[in-house]
This record gives C-alpha cells, sequence and structure tokens, in this order.
C-alpha cells in the first residue's frame, strides 16, 4: 500500500519499491484464479522480448468488504510486472 513515509513496525515491512515502465493486466475474478492471469501476463512477456524486475505488484481494486464477502466473481485486482527499459 502506497505511504508518503514510514518505519517497519511488528509484521509490516516499509520499503521504497522503484517505480518505471510496466506491463499490466486486470483481473476480475476470485484470488484463487489469479494463477490464470498470471500465466497470460507472463506469456505476453515472453513473446514480445521483456525482461521482467522484480517485485511484482498486486494492487487490489475490488475484493471483499470490512462485513460482507461479496461477490468474488466480481473482485478487481490488478497485476503489475516492470519491464528493463
Amino acid at each position: 500500500m502506497p505511504i508518503s513515509k514510514g518505519s517497519d513496525a511488528e509484521g509490516i515491512s516499509v520499503r521504497e519499491l522503484s517505480g518505471g515502465q510496466a506491463i499490466t493486466l486486470l483481473h476480475q475474478g476470485p484470488y484463487e484464479e489469479l494463477g490464470r492471469s498470471y500465466e497470460k501476463i507472463t506469456d505476453y512477456v515472453k513473446e514480445h522480448g521483456y525482461e521482467i524486475q522484480c517485485p511484482t505488484r498486486e494492487v487490489y481494486i475490488k475484493g471483499p468488504g470490512m462485513i460482507f464477502k461479496g461477490n468474488p466473481k466480481n473482485y478487481l485486482t490488478e497485476i503489475q510486472m516492470l519491464i528493463q527499459e
């Protein structure tokens, strides 16, 4: 989760991640099906000869609420893979 600044605490690690060009894919569906989307984005990266910079990132746009689980078919997760420029 982005923050302006912070320090490590019990069970929480704060670190700065580099930015740059990225290949992204918007996954709609349950978290258990993220593997299929990772396969698609990885295939695309390989087909186009890109080199991935780690770590990859996931942005949880829509997921379970604090009280209600919601419908996992409607969860939205953006997968981001930074590539070498």
